[in-house]
């Protein structure tokens, strides 16, 4: 009796151990399909296959970590930060330890996202002190560059980036990252020499043609501009991967037929990006209300994407819809995150929006703010305007 009795758990366990094991191979094959979907940029449909990855397997922190990722890429930053804090675990193993430093990343990650840059740096220098996975930490150390940058501490931006670039890390993202702070801070030739580095280390490195196209032409350098998007184009028509990249410099070429048809099809594909710049092609038209349309679809499916350029563009279409409390509120969003130049037009608009509305005593602050960072005759004379208005208004009180 006591032979059969420990056959039968015997054969009990081995069917366990098949059956969790089927669960594992199960849960891993849903994860890996759901990795895939995640890099394509089909989030809903990634996160469906991580939540069956962790159904089957509840104990791996992979598939959480992965699930994480994915909230904070459809915008819902809230639930993936508690997502990622249920996961953390104080045992002290090496797995435990890498695990936490990618969870504390995915912390870092959903604030930077969500334009909190101080708590996106606090938990990227909480990663940063884990001493496991140090490959991750150059790319660390530049999202600090970067909160820095949003955070105006240019100055600690710029070390930053030189520090990363200084260590034989000559990427060319990283090049994009220092151009950027050497524009904010107004060195010019610096940025142009960032671009053209970040060219030097990958010949397709598209935004960095687009970024010093861009400098080349505000600086009224006509033939450098001309000769540098002629350059890109020449790559990018024989680049069939990136209409993308092609129509964006179509579009600043000023070539919008060309763009847009360019866009459309990338919208075929399912590139939701190109959903910004159709928005823009119908801002210039002034088609306001198709752009508004065009900027919540690429809201909607490109949350992380949102930056300060787009910010501006959406709140312009909405000041001249009359949509003056909704355009305040994206302004705000992107004055947090701007740097440069965009910062500047969306400080101005700022201006607009409290004019628009008949709040002078706001008018006046944010005009006054204006001109402490920017030299602008022109905002200068409708400060003086500003003051008045609100001084009438003062006085009929």
């Amino acid at each position: 009796m006591g032979y059969k009795k420990a056959s039968a758990y015997i054969i009990l366990f081995v069917i366990f151990v098949l059956s969790a094991s089927g669960c594992m191979r199960k849960a891993d094959k849903l994860y890996k399909e759901g990795q895939k979907l995640y890099d394509s940029g089909k989030y809903e449909e990634a996160m469906a296959h991580f939540e069956d990855a962790i159904d089957s397997n509840p104990d791996k922190a992979e598939y959480h970590i992965a699930y994480g990722k994915t909230l904070t890429a459809l915008g819902r930053y809230d639930e993936a930060r508690e997502k990622f804090i249920d996961i953390i675990r104080d045992t002290d193993n090496k797995i435990v330890r890498e695990n936490n430093k990618k969870v504390y990343m995915g912390i870092a990650m959903s604030y930077y996202y969500e334009g909190v840059y101080d708590q996106a740096k606090a938990y990227f220098e909480i990663a940063l002190k884990n001493k496991e996975l140090s490959s991750f930490n150059k790319d660390i150390n530049a999202y600090i560059a970067e909160c820095d940058m949003y955070l105006f501490d240019y100055e600690s931006a710029l070390k930053k980036w030189n520090e990363i670039i200084g260590k034989k890390s000559k990427h060319a993202e990283y090049y994009l990252g220092r151009a950027k702070v050497n524009t904010a801070l107004g060195y010019s030739e610096d940025a142009q020499n960032d671009y053209r580095s970040a060219i030097s280390e990958d010949s397709k490195c598209y935004p960095a043609y687009i970024g010093l196209y861009l400098m080349l032409l505000e600086e009224g350098n006509e033939e450098g501009a001309s000769e540098i998007s002629d350059t890109a184009l020449k790559k990018l028509e024989k680049d069939d991967d990136n209409v993308f990249y092609r129509s964006v410099l179509y579009y600043y070429r000023g070539d919008t037929d060309k763009a847009a048809e360019g866009f459309n099809k990338e919208l075929e594909e399912g590139n939701n990006q190109a959903y910004y710049y159709i928005g823009r092609i119908n801002q210039d038209k002034n088609n306001y209300e198709e752009a508004v349309s065009d900027y919540e679809e690429y809201g909607k499916a490109c949350p992380s994407d949102i930056g300060a350029d787009y910010c501006n563009q959406y709140a312009g279409c909405l000041i001249e819809l009359g949509r003056y409390e909704d355009a305040k509120e994206w302004i705000s969003k992107g004055v947090l995150m701007a740097a440069g130049s965009v910062r500047q037009k969306l400080m101005f608009n700022e201006v607009v929006v409290c004019e628009k509305t008949g709040d002078y005593a706001a008018a006046a602050q944010k005009a006054g703010e204006y001109l402490e960072l920017y030299k602008d005759e022109k905002m200068q004379q409708e400060y003086e305007y500003i003051k008045t208005r609100y001084k009438e208004n003062k006085d009929a009180e």
